[in-house]
């Protein structure tokens, strides 16, 4: 069968679209409006009567008319204008200027004056439709018609039109707008004759008519103005304008000199400037005294100009102001001293206590007051100038001189203290400041603090004789203490008839004892157990005491050892210091104190008595409690001592009725002279006390199981109690095990294990040294592995035949216990042991590799040193492991090695996790040469007519034979076909042979292997020729039944349609 694959192809062809030029509206050329493709002529007159020929041209994919085209219309039904006369003048608006000139054929031949021109008729520019797209770079002509030719202007950018405007566009494409309009579109004649007229410029030449020239006022113009320009235009031969100057510049300004300038009120403030040029700024400050204040001067053209200007007066405050204070009668005299920048002085004075000020304007130096009040004033005065007033000064005060004026002077003989109900005389002297004379009957003093006779009983005491203004008087009183005790005031006043006059004398303070008395001393203990210490006293005394001592004594002793002691006072207390030692006696048991207290006035007199009991300590009693263990070598309580840090023993105390107390324990030699373990000073009754002795006795230097003997002392930590030199002496025997040992152990290589264990210190081991020993093994939580058994003389043991599949992934332990003496008592067993650690990771004990046995690999067999999850094994084949990575977990692997023939070494190693075993079991092995031949595969083929298969014959058999046979039939001689090592055979199935199930065997046999060397296949079959007879067949196309000669562009399009058979084939035609 043909089988032909049809193929249609598709073409679209795409219309090029064409490009056309347009007549827009309103366009004057005769034609009618029609649309012409590019490279179209069209001819007619443009909107001004110009006849041409069009082309229309594509540029950029847009179309124009070239090579002209009049794209604007205006008023395109007129008849276009016709050329202009010779003569003709226009009105012509260029930008701010308005000209009128004459033209002659487009000359211009001069101004004219009197003109009429039409009403212009305006040409539109409509904005063209082609520009409203602004992806378009056009480049386009428009003309218009300036009366005398047609111009064209050239647009160079996109946009919309402007009306009544033309363009230059320069090289560089930059538009350059000239706008102008046009005043007169129609053509009308010029009166005959334009006149041509110049005119004389001031300086010198002419100016052509209608020309202008620019004229000044002045050549140089003043500092400060400008230069006045005038425009003078020549007409018919009249120049306009006066200006004469042809040329103007305006003048430098000058310098200043220095100046003195003034300003402020009556030009008080000056200073003087400094030269500068035009422009220059100076800050002045104010020179003159009196005034403070600033300016700012500009120079402007030589003269000096002031602004900013400040003048404010600035006067101190007079100084030195005095007023007299009662010199003079009837008159108080105020004085000042002179004041800088002052040109006069204002006055002010009040009486003191009044709020109002009376003013004295222009007062001097010397002015007085009059007046006959005796009442102080005060006064103050300030400096004026023409800029106003000063600061005022402080203020002083004075007063005229008083009628009455006593002053108290001084006084003798007033005490301090005085005892209750005493007496004293004391003096006291005044003076008269007055104008008037004291004299004895009606001047004096009395009582003023207190104002009366109750406290000091003394009224008023007349002085003797007269006195003038100016003299003294001495005058004598005698006064008698309250008689109760306190602090009371005493001062006097003078008095004339019994009014008080002046101020009274100074006051004095004077102190009433009464007789001293205590109220009881204090010891600062009721009880002391310390001989060498002292007891404090205090005593609250009455103000009245001045002096206070106490009197000790002892119980035993009696009044035979009294002593003094004097009392010191800090305060409001009375302290003082009684030694024990000074009223101890053996058996003591109570000191007495008696206090006393005096002070100047009065004599001294007992006022407290107490007591101080004396406390007799017990000695300590010790109990010593074993840490580590005991001995009995000598009598004396013996202690084993840790190497360690030395506690051998922890002490109780017990202090009794004094158990509050601490107390102190001590380790000392024999002797009691030398220190063996640190002292412990505050130590409490009843608390286990940890006793360790130092490195003399422990020393790591020292053998094991040496002794020596410690003397525990144990006494009161309180200074204060140990005086009283009860202390306990317990004599011990302290012996030191041996020192800190190590135990090394590690596990042995190869099966079964072992564990070899040493225990030493640093390497070194004697039992002289260190002691005797026994080791043993056990796991790290505990269990025994092995019990203990004697070390040898090395300090060594040895755990042997362990069974290594239980313990290796163990971690293990070595123990060495001490042996101690037979006089030591161990409170427990003192053991020392090695770092934790794990048996190496064996290598099974034993391996077989296959010789030549397997015919496709080599099977490695060992036997498993231990079983569990984390056991596998790495295998190596010569130098190179085939195991993969983390090993394998059973203990057989089959290997297939790259050659055959060849002996290879099979090595084996246990991994346990990341560890592989140092050691290795090996055995060699190898795989065949050759391969006997075997079957691949067979089956029927597709019509049952025979058995087809294949069979591997490798070439280094140079002798086979194959021999097949159905259901046990003789065997007959089976042909192998092909080359290579694959090759395949047919055996025809007998015709015989009904429908159902057969066995075919076949029988391999191969010459010079030892493996497989005969091998017999039985291969089952079931026919069933019924099934595979075609019943019918058909082709289809599209579905359907296909009619002969039918072709298609797609093998899709046909089917085939079968009833029985077993399968369809195809063929190709062969070209013949």
């Amino acid at each position: 069968m043909q089988l032909i694959l049809l193929m249609v192809t598709l073409v679209i062809y795409q219309k090029e679209a064409l490009a056309i030029c347009a007549y827009y509206p309103g366009v004057y050329d005769g034609s009618s409006y029609t649309a012409i493709s590019t490279g179209g002529v069209r001819s007619g007159y443009n909107s001004y009567g110009q006849y041409g020929t069009f082309t229309c041209q594509t540029t950029s994919g847009h179309s124009y008319w070239s090579p002209d085209t009049s794209y604007v219309a205006a008023s395109a039904a007129a008849p276009p204008p016709p050329p202009p006369p010779a003569n003709t003048y226009f009105s012509v608006i260029n930008n701010t200027s308005e000209t009128v000139n004459c033209y002659d054929n487009g000359v211009s031949i001069g101004p004219y004056s009197s003109s009429t021109c039409y009403t212009p008729t305006r040409v539109g520019l409509t904005q063209l439709p082609d520009f409203q797209n602004p992806s378009y770079y056009d480049t386009y002509r428009l003309s218009y018609y300036n009366g005398y030719t047609e111009t064209t202007a050239i647009y160079g950018r996109n946009g919309p039109g402007m009306s009544y405007q033309s363009y230059d566009v320069p090289p560089s494409g930059q538009v350059v707008v000239d706008q102008y309009t046009r005043s007169c579109t129609q053509p009308y004649p010029v009166q005959p004759g334009c006149p041509v007229t110049t005119c004389n410029a001031p300086w010198g030449g002419t100016v052509a008519n209608g020309a202008s020239i620019t004229a000044y006022s002045t050549n140089v113009a003043p500092y400060g103005s400008s230069c006045q320009p005038q425009t003078r235009t020549c007409s018919s031969g009249a120049l306009s304008g006066s200006y004469t100057a042809q040329s103007c510049y305006v003048a430098a300004p000058a310098n200043c000199t220095a100046t003195s300038l003034n300003w402020g009120a009556a030009n008080f403030c000056a200073k003087t400037t400094t030269t500068a040029s035009h422009g220059a700024v100076q800050a002045l400050t104010n020179g003159t005294a009196g005034a403070t204040g600033s300016a700012t001067a500009t120079c402007s053209n030589g003269a000096w100009a002031l602004s900013a200007t400040s003048c404010s007066p600035s006067i101190a405050a007079p100084t030195s102001l005095s007023a007299t204070d009662g010199t003079v009668n009837g008159k108080i005299t105020v004085t000042w001293a002179a004041v800088s920048g002052a040109s006069g002085y204002d006055l002010q004075y009040r009486k003191q206590g009044n709020a109002t000020w009376t003013a004295v304007a222009g007062a001097a130096s010397g002015w007085q007051l009059t007046t006959t009040d005796e009442s102080t004033y005060e006064f103050q005065v300030r400096g004026t100038n023409a800029t106003g007033a000063g600061t005022w000064s402080a203020t002083e005060t004075g007063f005229i001189r008083k009628n009455i004026d006593p002053q108290f002077v001084s006084q003798t003989g007033i005490p301090a203290k005085i005892g209750v109900g005493q007496s004293f005389t004391f003096s006291q002297i005044w003076q008269n400041n007055g104008a008037e004379t004291w004299t004895g009957g009606a001047h004096g003093t009395g009582p003023y603090n207190p104002a009366d006779t109750s406290v000091w009983g003394q009224g008023v005491t007349a002085f003797v004789g007269s006195t003038v203004t100016g003299a003294s008087t001495t005058t004598s009183i005698t006064v008698t203490a309250p008689t109760a005790p306190g602090t009371y005031p005493l001062q006097r006043i003078f008095q004339k008839s019994g009014v008080a006059y002046g101020a009274p004398s100074t006051a004095v303070d004077v102190v009433v004892v009464g007789a001293p008395t205590c109220t009881a001393v204090t010891p600062n203990v009721t009880s002391t157990y310390n001989p060498n210490g002292t007891i404090t006293v205090t005593l609250q005394g009455a103000s009245s005491v001045e002096s206070a001592t106490v009197k000790a004594w002892g119980s035993i002793g009696s009044v035979d050892d009294i002593r003094e002691y004097t009392m010191n006072l800090a305060g409001s207390t009375w302290t003082a210091s009684i030694p024990v030692v000074n009223h101890y006696a053996t058996g003591e048991t109570q000191i007495n104190i008696n206090a006393f207290v005096a002070n100047s006035l009065f004599t001294p007199v007992a006022c407290a008595s107490t007591s101080v009991a004396f406390q007799q300590l017990p000695v300590p009693n010790v109990t010593l409690i074993p840490v580590l263990g005991t001995s009995t070598e000598i009598p004396n309580p013996g202690f084993i001592a840790k190497r360690a840090n030395g506690e051998f023993a922890k002490a109780v105390i017990d202090l009794g009725a004094f158990n509050t107390l601490r107390a102190k324990i001590e380790l000392l030699s024999p002797d009691l002279t030398v220190a063996v373990g640190p002292a412990q000073n505050n130590v409490s009754a009843g608390t286990p006390t940890v006793l360790q002795v130092d490195d003399t006795i422990k020393g790591s230097d020292k053998p094991a199981w040496r002794s020596v003997l410690v003397t525990v002392r144990v006494s009161y930590a309180d200074p204060d109690a140990a005086a009283q030199g009860k202390e306990s002496r317990i004599p011990v025997l302290v012996t030191v095990p041996p020192v800190p040992m190590q135990v090394t152990a590690a596990g042995t290589q190869g099966l079964p294990v072992g564990v070899n264990a040493r225990v030493h210190s640093a390497g070194d081991y004697s039992n002289i040294t260190h002691g005797d020993f026994v080791g043993a093994l056990r796991l790290q939580d505990g269990t025994v592995v092995r019990d203990f058994e004697a070390t040898g003389a090395d300090g060594s043991w040895a755990a042997t035949g362990l069974d290594y599949g239980q313990l290796y992934d163990k971690k293990l332990v070595a123990v060495a216990r001490v042996v101690p003496p037979s006089y030591v008592t161990l409170l427990e067993p003192m053991e020392f042991l090695s770092t934790p650690f794990m048996l190496p990771v064996q290598a099974p004990a034993t391996i077989a590799a296959t010789d030549g046995t397997r015919e496709d690999d080599v099977q490695v067999q060992w036997a498993a040193p231990a079983t569990g999850e984390g056991v596998r094994y790495r295998l190596y084949r010569d130098d190179v492991e085939i195991s993969p990575a983390g090993g394998v977990s059973a203990s057989e692997y089959l290997d297939v090695p790259p050659l055959r023939g060849k002996e290879y070494t099979y090595r084996v190693k246990t991994l346990i996790n990341t560890v592989t075993s140092d050691n290795q079991a090996q055995d060699t092995g190898y795989m065949p040469a050759c391969r006997a031949m075997r079957l691949i595969g067979a089956g029927v083929n597709a019509d049952m007519s025979a058995i087809n298969g294949m069979i591997e014959r490798w070439g280094c058999l140079t002798e086979s034979v194959a021999t097949s046979s159905f259901n046990g039939s003789p065997a007959q001689d089976t042909a192998i076909s092909g080359e290579g090592n694959y090759r395949s055979f047919s055996v025809p199935i007998p015709s015989g042979l009904a429908d159902g199930a057969h066995v075919m065997t076949l029988r391999l046999q191969s010459k010079e292997v030892q493996n497989h060397a005969d091998r017999v296949y039985d291969i089952p079959f079931t026919l069933n020729k019924a099934a595979i007879t075609v019943k019918s067949l058909s082709i289809l196309y599209n579905g359907m039944p296909a009619a002969e000669g039918v072709e298609a562009n797609s093998i899709g399009r046909f089917g085939i349609k079968m009833e029985g058979g077993s399968g369809i084939g195809f063929a190709e035609e062969t070209p013949q």
